[in-house]
């Protein structure tokens, strides 16, 4: 009987750390670590298996908290056993959550939303209420990474309204804080200021001080982003100090890096220095080493300043920064860090150094475009996954439940089938614009080019005005008014000129913003002659700057009496340079074949039609003498994603894309191909042909 009531008490005591442990598991993970160890320690001894089992969950999650998720995990697969031996569903419940977040850590989304989804199934079952809040607010956060705002948005708003309904104010304030960060991201730095405040206040109420610091440090982030110094600094500090005081070193990382970034914002460089120093010392120790790459990256930049003559120490912070990038294989990190290069050393005036960094950035930045866009395309299909398996669930659910809920499972297929479609309309929106960007990376090279002769003569024309000018002074000091207006007429003349050649220059980088941008989507009168020429030179300079080696002839036949053309002028010039672009690179990979006699040429024509349909029509004709296009594959090549390019060199969206805004013009965009198989040199080829009705 004694034995009876020793083992009773001890399962009480062990009930009570655990509870005490879950209690502070989010406001104080330390010591909730400390007291679910003793736990588990105790229920051991006396082999209690329910004890056990929640000191080892509440452990999991503390070391969850701590980024230690390989442990973590060990921890979480013997609770789940336990769980499993004790048919306790609703501790299944939150490790499958727990299991979730470690998923979600280590990027595997889909594993983490049908883990999270079956956290969620189990809460509602044994209507376990606080788990079903944690459950909805973790599948919006993984929504969130998954870049599917919306989704993310649905399942915090529910998480927070219920936490609200049953007064779970420290889930409130962090459904508040994920939501803030939302609009962070998205650019509503009003409506994220007004959600981080709100968390900010529930955090403090409920006595969460890492979550309070987080909440500190967003607001302050969120200033400097409205260019408020004051106020970044006030709240960046506050952060500081608390993190300090609960040992949230990545917190303090983050504060001091903020506190650098706005005094070098407001030109306290030695301030700035001195928070990126100690930002830099964390996260270094803490083996943070993407962090670090950021911080070093960010102090060659504060180091460089202003100044023409860049000291070596910028250079091996870079390539401290550059070294770390390349050993974690950050290719968003590698790019930043080889465009910090670039502009390092042009300043230095090293212009092979600075080219050959300009070269490696450009090609990293096409790759990021393209990871970009397979990514979106993975996460749809990760967000379709975990809704398909929900549905899977709630099917079998129904096999039981009256014939009435029937018609309500239908209704929620088509709304989320009807989501599903917006989301695919909107990668295929993303799809274009990354299209868009990567043609603009053909085109940067050619316009440095074509912008630097305008630029050059604004130069020269203003140092000879600053002599003439300083001529005239002296004219009228010694009262020669007569050569002074001579003076005067040059400096006006020559004014002209600089305007002239500026406008010259204002025209090619409107030209080029055209291009990158959306676009207004309405026709305008076009000269095609005029937009024909500048793409076939925008082209070529854009390729030999790339390969010094690339040479071709261009040819051109522009019918004079066309006249202007009713057209979105952007988009049919991304036509036109898309088929441009595509005959000198069929060409160029020609003339590597070494045949003699091959001279590689590039022709483009213009004229006015009549078609069988009848009407008049403008034909814009893109011809080379490349190798032709195989017989085997003419079919495809308007196919979205089809290419012949290797790998990483074509998105496979040109000539799709291309198709498609003809198409939308009430135009029609041909082909006709000899394959260079048994043909002399230079009479293979293809011929591409626009034809836009007047």
């Amino acid at each position: 009987m004694q034995e009876n009531d020793h083992i009773q008490t001890a399962e009480l005591e062990i009930d009570q750390l655990n509870q005490q442990a879950w209690d502070i598991r989010v406001s104080d993970s330390t010591k909730s670590e400390v007291l679910s160890s003793n736990a588990i320690k105790l229920a051991e001894k006396i082999n209690y298996t329910k004890g056990k089992a929640e000191g080892l969950r509440t452990l999991g999650f503390c070391y969850i908290r701590l980024s230690k998720h390989e442990e973590a995990n060990d921890f979480l697969k013997e609770s789940f056993s336990l769980f499993e031996l004790l048919n306790d569903l609703r501790g299944l419940s939150t490790v499958y959550e727990y299991f979730g977040i470690i998923q979600r850590s280590w990027g595997n989304f889909g594993n983490s939303l049908e883990l999270l989804l079956k956290s969620l199934e189990l809460s509602e079952q044994t209507n376990f209420t606080e788990a079903e809040v944690t459950n909805l607010y973790q599948i919006g956060v993984t929504y969130k990474q998954l870049g599917n705002y919306d989704k993310a948005l649905e399942y915090l708003f529910k998480s927070h309204s219920l936490a609200q309904s049953t007064n779970f104010l420290l889930m409130v304030g962090y459904a508040v804080n994920v939501i803030g960060s939302i609009y962070f991201e998205t650019g509503d730095f009003t409506q994220a200021l007004n959600y981080y405040q709100q968390g900010l206040i529930i955090r403090q109420q409920s006595g969460d001080k890492w979550g309070e610091a987080g909440s500190l440090d967003n607001i302050g982030s969120t200033y400097l982003k409205q260019r408020a110094w004051q106020q970044a600094i006030d709240y960046c500090t506050k952060s500081l100090i608390i993190s300090r005081s609960t040992g949230d070193k990545k917190g303090e990382a983050n504060a001091l890096f903020h506190l650098a970034e706005t005094y070098k914002q407001i030109n306290n460089l030695e301030q700035a220095r001195k928070f990126c120093n100690e930002s830099l010392q964390i996260r270094h120790v803490s083996a943070d080493k993407k962090g670090e790459a950021e911080i070093r990256l960010f102090l060659a930049e504060l180091q460089r300043g202003n100044d023409q003559n860049i000291s070596i120490d910028v250079f091996q912070e870079l390539y401290k920064a550059l070294t770390i990038a390349e050993e974690i294989k950050a290719p968003d990190l590698l790019s930043k860090i080889h465009w910090a290069f670039y502009e390092s050393y042009k300043i230095s005036a090293n212009y092979l150094k600075a080219l050959s960094h300009l070269e490696t950035y450009i090609n990293l930045e096409r790759g990021l475009h393209k990871d970009v866009i397979n990514q979106k395309i993975l996460n749809l299909e990760i967000s379709y996954k975990a809704e398909e398996t929900k549905k899977e669930t709630e099917a079998i659910k129904l096999r039981n439940d009256e014939l009435i809920k029937l018609n309500e499972k239908i209704t929620n297929q088509k709304i989320k089938l009807e989501e599903i479609l917006m989301e695919l309309k909107a990668t295929q929106h993303q799809l274009i614009q990354s299209e868009k960007m990567a043609s603009l990376g053909e085109l940067t090279a050619g316009i440095a080019h074509e912008i630097q002769n305008p630029l050059n003569f604004v130069n020269n024309f203003s140092e000879v005005n600053e002599e003439l000018l300083t001529e005239m002074k002296d004219e009228l000091t010694k009262g020669k008014i007569e050569d002074a207006i001579a003076l005067a007429n040059d400096v006006i003349e020559n004014q002209k000129k600089i305007n002239h050649h500026g406008k010259r220059a204002d025209a090619i980088v409107k030209g080029m913003l055209q291009h990158s941008s959306s676009g207004s989507g309405k026709k305008e009168p076009t000269d095609i002659n005029a937009l024909a020429d500048e793409y076939l030179r925008l082209a070529y300079h854009g390729l030999r700057a790339k390969d010094k080696s690339f040479n071709a002839t261009m040819k051109t036949d522009f019918d004079e009496t066309i006249g202007n053309i009713n057209i979105i002028p952007q988009d049919i010039g991304r036509v036109i340079l898309n088929l441009i672009t595509n005959a000198f690179y069929v060409v160029n990979e020609k003339s590597k074949q070494g045949i003699v006699g091959y001279e590689p040429t590039v022709s483009i024509t213009t004229g006015s039609i009549q078609p069988p349909s009848g009407g008049r029509s403008v034909q814009i004709k893109v011809s080379d003498n490349g190798g032709g296009i195989p017989h085997k594959i003419l079919d495809k090549i308007f196919q979205p994603f089809f290419t012949t390019k290797p790998t990483g060199q074509g998105t496979g969206l040109g000539l799709s894309l291309s198709y498609d805004i003809v198409k939308a013009h009430g135009g029609e965009l041909k082909v006709e191909t000899k394959e260079g198989e048994g043909l002399p040199a230079g009479e293979a080829g293809s011929t591409f042909s626009i034809m836009l009705p007047l």
